[in-house]
């Protein structure tokens, strides 16, 4: 993993043990994604972990009682497939719901971001120069949406955007239904411009592969790659062996009353101030 300096990864780790309300406990393979993620920026690379962190001190709802062995986390798991995909030098990202019985809002968040936080503990030897996001809203109906929160959802989303790790290059929304118009424009208001432009709809599956070479897609998607399934189910085995570690509600969050009520990102230290690229 050369593509991220040892003197930025602790020149991160010197700031986060001077932060008293930020963990001390992000090893290096997190760090790593963070700094490549930003471009190696340290300034950028702070305020990224920092709304990583404190959102999840927030979001309560998502970040807490997170036992991957509970009914309801089994039941969440069940009805989602989250894969992972090498793509040439980008990574494929893909979440897709698989069945809305026993739909709960916030338990589908909450087992989304356990699987996401397995994603940020897989190591690479080299990381992905881009992401591209693959969102499959087959079974997203208007019935489980009457269900949802979609103002929190829309909190969530932009979480995403400035608290994760990724570099976007793409996102595929498929097997959209005839209302993805109306779905949409629930969400759009939330999103940049920027990112709203990276943004394809496409109604099945076959749309992507216009984008993205059929060498790389899951063979659920007319692909050469593993089926969703057997890669979903092995994130999944992964995930309750480190039970331990998801039952712990304070990993990667800010503990928030050691914060200074008028305290800010120290962005002094000096670094590789390339700005975030969104190909």
């Amino acid at each position: 993993m050369a593509q991220v300096n040892e003197k930025d990864i602790n020149a991160i780790k010197d700031w986060l043990a001077k932060e008293p309300y930020l963990p001390k406990h992000m090893d290096d393979i997190a760090l790593r994604k963070f700094l490549f993620s930003c471009n190696n920026s340290l300034e950028r690379t702070k305020r990224c972990i920092e709304e990583f962190c404190t959102t999840r001190a927030y979001m309560t709802e998502v970040f807490c009682d997170r036992d991957p062995l509970s009914p309801k986390l089994q039941k969440a798991f069940a009805n989602t497939c989250v894969t992972t995909y090498l793509a040439g030098v980008d990574e494929i990202l893909i979440h897709k719901l698989t069945s809305t019985e026993n739909f709960e809002f916030y338990d589908l968040i909450k087992s989304f971001m356990l699987q996401a936080d397995q994603w940020i503990r897989l190591e690479r030897d080299t990381l992905p120069e881009n992401h591209i996001i693959v969102l499959d809203i087959k079974e997203y109906t208007l019935a489980i949406i009457s269900k949802s929160n979609i103002f929190y959802f829309q909190k969530f989303l932009i979480f995403l955007l400035q608290g994760m790790p990724v570099r976007l290059k793409q996102v595929h929304v498929v097997n959209c239904p005839s209302y993805i118009d109306y779905l949409y424009g629930l969400v759009k208001g939330a999103l940049p411009q920027d990112i709203r432009d990276l943004i394809k709809f496409h109604t099945d599956h076959n749309g992507l592969h216009q984008h993205i070479d059929k060498k790389y897609l899951p063979s659920d998607y007319g692909g050469e790659a593993e089926e969703m399934i057997k890669q979903s189910l092995k994130w999944i085995e992964d995930i309750k062996a480190l039970r331990k570690t998801y039952l712990d509600d304070t990993i990667w969050k800010a503990d928030l009353s050691k914060k200074a009520k008028n305290g800010t990102v120290d962005t002094a230290m000096s670094g590789s101030f390339r700005a975030l690229a969104i190909d």
